[in-house]
């Protein structure tokens, strides 16, 4: 008779003929029920605490002869082992194919894509900025540092990169103008000029803008919303919050201008009768996440002058890319690296939700837009019944496609969050479609693979090419700590996702028709 831990082994020993096994998918538990989602398929089964088990030790033990063998006894093995084979066969689990390359319609489609389909422009109207935020990558204090510029977008340029947009979106489903800066309100005028000249030329098309509202006036207020603006609002939270982070130039707290020109927005708003166009984005820095974030929504809860239907998009500081080791997703490595790590916004919103007792179907946490997001991934995922044949860009747009940022001197950078890396071309030369290949799809690509061919969630990542490049090309040492970070995300929102599915499996039906993009 073959010894329970042989029986294992020689197990591990069938499963790793393919790759490493940890590659094959992820083990997670609710409070009630142990699961498994499969790489492959994207299937998630609802296991017994024996077959949770057997796959927990088969996903994280790095080789056969440091596999964690689980206390179980030699029948109770026996059975989960079985009964893991019998869904290999029927359900076709743990057998995705090794990662070789990935694919999408940046390498199927590049070229008719960026010719026609453009769906975006952002402009840098200008470099200046009236605030000197902590965290922002042009205070003295970020490690990505660099001086504010004093250059303003001319109209030429301008007018340059609307043409553009002109000539190549006859295919895009939607048509976009955005302003960015600095603050784009230093530099009303071009915005008024872009605005006028994009409306004549183009038969519907949408705007928008993210200011600090510091400058806002009754008559740049009634501009921006008689005009249709979706204006995202730079406000941190109450006062000692925002305060604490967004000073400025002279090195005062910018809140209270900031919540006045937000008023004035609003006031006209409901004034115009628009519908709702305005959100805020709030940066919040630790370590005390818990607080601040209980004091977010305090403060959006009593203040009256901000609508109970606010949209609010969060994110903690970013510090910019950093160097980080490589370690293999669930290998002992990684977990102990990152072990004590989580996630503070969803270990808030799921502690206050229960405190409070509010259901994920009552909404009213500034969170909530954050968690959708991250719900809308699973319920959305990719899910099939044979295992994928190809695998995906991660979370990656074509180059150029969804969004050009355009800087005040006319490059094409892929969006506002990438920061200093290789342009695509230029408002004079239009898309270099000779580099968007190079740099964005093929040394994309045989960098991504190395890593991303060991990766459980590979058809869940979000991940773009944000913190992945520097100045000359790939620099995917910046890129291993964000992926440990997705991973981390992803996992939660697993959990959390079901969750709900066994306490108000009706409430995920709102996903069906919301788009995470």
């Amino acid at each position: 008779m073959i010894a329970a831990n042989d029986t294992i082994k020689e197990f591990y020993r069938e499963l790793n003929t393919n790759g490493r096994i940890s590659r094959l998918g992820k083990v997670f538990k609710t409070d009630k029920n142990y699961y498994f989602l499969d790489t492959g398929t994207g299937k998630v089964a609802c296991l017994k605490a024996n077959v949770y088990k057997v796959m927990k030790s088969l996903l994280e033990s790095d080789s056969y002869e440091d596999l964690d063998i689980p206390n179980l006894n030699e029948k109770e093995l026996e059975s989960a082992i079985n009964e893991i084979k019998e869904a290999m066969k029927t359900e076709h689990i743990l057998s995705a194919p090794i990662l070789k390359t990935l694919t999408g319609a940046a390498v199927t489609h590049l070229k008719e894509t960026l010719e026609s389909a453009v769906e975006n422009v952002t402009l840098e109207v200008t470099e200046k900025c009236n605030l000197r935020c902590r965290y922002c990558i042009y205070n003295p204090s970020h490690e990505e540092y660099r001086e504010f510029g004093h250059r303003d977008m001319s109209w030429e340029t301008a007018k340059k990169a609307i043409d553009f947009l002109i000539n190549h979106s006859s295919d895009a489903e939607h048509v976009h103008i955005g302003f960015y800066g600095g603050e784009p309100l230093l530099n009303f005028k071009l915005i008024k000029q872009s605005v006028e000249y994009a409306k004549n030329r183009f038969k519907e098309i949408t705007f928008a803008m993210t200011t600090n509202a510091a400058m806002v006036t009754d008559e740049i207020a009634e501009y921006l919303l008689d005009n249709d603006f979706d204006i995202i609002v730079s406000l941190d939270g109450p006062k000692e919050i925002h305060d604490a982070n967004r000073i400025t130039v002279e090195g005062t707290g910018s809140f209270d201008k900031t919540v006045r020109g937000t008023k004035i927005l609003l006031n006209t708003q409901s004034r115009l009768g628009k519908k709702s166009k305005i959100s805020f984005n709030m940066v919040v820095s630790g370590p005390n996440y818990e607080e601040n974030y209980n004091k977010i929504q305090q403060f959006l809860e009593s203040e009256e002058w901000i609508p109970k239907d606010i949209m609010v998009l969060t994110a903690s500081v970013d510090h910019g890319p950093k160097d980080s080791e490589y370690f293999i997703p669930q290998s002992k490595q990684e977990y102990k690296f990152t072990e004590g790590s989580y996630d503070p916004l969803n270990e808030w919103d799921w502690n206050y939700r229960r405190e409070m007792g509010i259901g994920d179907s009552k909404k009213g946490l500034f969170s909530d837009g954050v968690m959708d997001k991250g719900m809308m991934i699973i319920h959305k995922r990719l899910l099939s019944e044979l295992p994928v044949k190809a695998y995906g860009m991660n979370g990656c747009c074509v180059p150029g496609q969804r969004r050009i940022y355009v800087t005040v001197d006319g490059k094409f950078l892929l969006c506002e969050k990438v920061g200093n890396i290789p342009d695509i071309g230029n408002v004079d030369t239009g898309f270099d479609i000779d580099r968007i290949q190079k740099l964005y799809v093929s040394d994309f690509i045989n960098n991504a693979k190395e890593f991303c061919k060991d990766c459980w969630a590979v058809n869940l990542c979000t991940m773009c090419y944000v913190n992945c490049y520097d100045q000359k090309g790939p620099h995917f040492s910046y890129r291993h700590n964000s992926c440990r970070n997705e991973r981390l995300y992803l996992e939660n929102n697993l959990i959390r996702y079901h969750t709900v599915l066994e306490e108000n499996p009706e409430e995920l039906m709102e996903y069906n028709e919301k788009d995470f993009r």
